[in-house]
């Protein structure tokens, strides 16, 4: 009778999780260690790649594509399971109709760890059902200079409430642990310094002693490693003249041997790429690929340059094998932790649908929208009497504007191509969405633009002006549009652009009471008229439910509890300002 060869140790799930690793990888040829080290970008529907370098993880790839993607995987000699990563930065970014909620700045205003725990929880359990095992949030980066595009993306500016806030995120996203299906991975991000940028500039040199990285950059991520985060994310700056890729000292001699990490470690975006072409402290791919792994860098994103480059590295005696072994053991580790050699976990469009409807998901959006507005300035005027109020005039570019107040790192913005679309127009609730729908019948809402914030035409200004002196109130929603926020989109001025500041004059001069609403991703220079308006709220980007929150405040069903952790620049001449210096 013909024998079968046996089940392969590492298929044993009875076996220790270090028995299957060691067994697999002496398996491994060469090769397919090296294709086990690198992130493939899988936007492109052509997936030919996966059976030619036997990648261990891939990112921007979602629903049934996943599956195809998963059964290629599984087709390879050793059937090595695949790790898929996203960003999934403030909800499910990407994935239309996912629930969107306030960026990290806002959520950070609430001041509330449980809360934004929930939103943690709420964002994997819709990430998860679409194919997604791995999310590149939180972000530990402190604030510096407000000129930085990526300012949004932060809890503010204080190390310790950063800490606090990543680490109820991390137990958000990863569950009840690595084997939960319901769970993904967490990142932190970016290790370390990438915020202490020159001028604002993204991704520029950051000029950080290490006494200075102890002090202030460091705690939030040792932090994330106290909560259990099982993956790292390196920045795109040099400190010192040494990207963050190249930093041995930070990677292997903090991260992993100080504090113990026993995660992986992934660079952002092409860092290995970037050391040839743009920071140039490498002459060659085989150059860069040697000393990447010896810093400590686990998972290479987005380098195909890095396979030819590895393997001539061994093949030429600048790497031994056991370098390559290194990295590679890390991560078969977590895949088998994890337990994807017996449940890949694969896209369940069914179950992404239902839990993308789920009506407590948007209550606990609502939830962090209201708790997250924060009251600037009250004369008096909020709440709103109704007695004395019969119409308001509700004017400006980002009152009825669902993209501007989504924010970064969500379907529309410029992390995405245009092409995907956006988030569909009635999950979310614009201001205007907000104050028509708690309205009384009996007070009358009128609504006028007014002008752009990106060109100069003051041309609406008028229809906003006769709607003001129309009306007993105006509510002006002003702000910051995603042309000026988000990676690379750095600005040299922190003021009101566009016909802005022009339209909130012609309204002041109306006399009519003025509520300025700020729809922004950052703290932003507010010029003498806002400041002198008779109420202030700040929402930042609050999400799909922050209209809702915001009319409650309006008209008193909400009374707004949000805290700055961020401070406000009177003149953009001061960056960089912050509290603790």
């Amino acid at each position: 009778m013909p024998q079968t060869s046996p089940t392969p140790a590492y298929r044993n799930p009875a076996l220790s999780v270090e028995e299957r690793t060691a067994d697999l990888l002496r398996r491994m040829t060469l090769e397919e260690k090296i294709g086990q080290l690198m992130q493939w970008e899988a936007t492109r529907d052509d997936l030919s790649f996966i059976p030619t370098y036997q990648p261990g993880s891939l990112l921007h790839i979602l629903g049934e594509k996943v599956n195809r993607a998963i059964d290629l995987a599984a087709q390879t000699r050793l059937g090595i399971p695949l790790l898929i990563g996203e960003d999934g930065i403030h909800g499910h970014s990407f994935w239309k109709g996912a629930t969107i909620f306030p960026t990290q700045l806002a959520l950070a205003c609430s001041w509330n760890p449980a809360l934004l725990e929930q939103v943690g929880r709420v964002t994997a359990e819709e990430m998860a059902p679409t194919g997604i095992h791995w999310t590149f949030s939180p972000v530990l980066c402190l604030t510096r200079d407000l000129r930085w595009g990526r300012t949004g993306e932060t809890f503010g500016e204080d190390p310790y409430l950063i800490g606090e806030f990543a680490a109820a995120l991390i137990r958000g996203y990863q569950g009840q642990g690595l084997d939960d299906p319901t769970a993904v991975l967490a990142t932190a991000k970016h290790y370390a310094g990438y915020s202490e940028t020159q001028g604002g500039r993204d991704a520029s040199e950051g000029d950080l002693s290490r006494r200075k990285l102890r002090s202030y950059f460091l705690p939030p991520f040792q932090a994330a490693v106290r909560a259990g985060v099982m993956t790292f994310m390196t920045g795109y700056q040099s400190n010192e003249g040494v990207p963050s890729t190249l930093n041995r000292w930070l990677l292997t001699e903090v991260l992993k041997e100080e504090w113990g990490f026993q995660g992986v470690l992934v660079t952002d975006w092409n860092n290995v790429g970037r050391m040839v072409v743009e920071q140039r402290v490498c002459a060659t791919y085989t150059e860069a690929a040697v000393k990447a792994l010896r810093a400590g860098n686990d998972l290479i994103m987005v380098t195909p340059e890095f396979y030819q480059g590895a393997l001539e590295a061994v093949h030429s005696g600048q790497l031994s094998e056991a370098e390559i072994d290194a990295p590679c053991t890390r991560l078969l580790r977590l895949k088998f932790r994890m337990g994807l050699f017996e449940n890949p976990r694969r896209a369940d469009l069914s179950r992404a649908a239902f839990e993308t409807s789920r009506l407590d998901h948007k209550s606990v959006n609502l939830e962090a929208a209201r708790q997250s507005l924060v009251l600037l300035h009250n004369d008096g005027l909020l709440p709103l009497d109704p007695a004395q109020v019969k119409s308001m005039a509700v004017v400006g570019p980002n009152a009825d504007d669902d993209l501007q107040q989504l924010g970064d790192w969500s379907l529309g913005s410029p992390q995405h191509p245009p092409e995907a679309g956006k988030q569909p127009r009635e999950k979310t609730t614009t201001v205007l969405d907000g104050i028509r729908r708690l309205a009384s019948p009996s007070l009358e809402v009128r609504y006028a633009r007014g002008c752009s914030i990106t060109d100069a035409d003051l041309s609406g200004i008028p229809e906003a002006v006769a709607a003001a002196q129309a009306c007993d109130v105006v509510v002006a929603v002003v702000g910051d549009h995603l042309n000026f926020i988000g990676e690379t989109l750095s600005t040299a001025t922190l003021e009101l652009q566009g016909g802005q500041v022009a339209l909130l004059e012609a309204l002041a001069q109306t006399g009519k009471p003025l509520v300025v609403v700020l729809v922004n991703s950052k703290p932003l220079v507010l010029p003498t008229v806002a400041r002198q308006a008779a109420a202030i709220l700040e929402c930042f980007n609050p999400g799909m439910e922050g209209g809702q929150a915001l009319a409650e405040a309006l008209f008193g069903v909400l009374n707004p509890s949000g805290k700055l952790t961020i401070s406000f620049p009177v003149h953009v001449g001061q960056q960089p300002v912050f509290y603790s210096q």
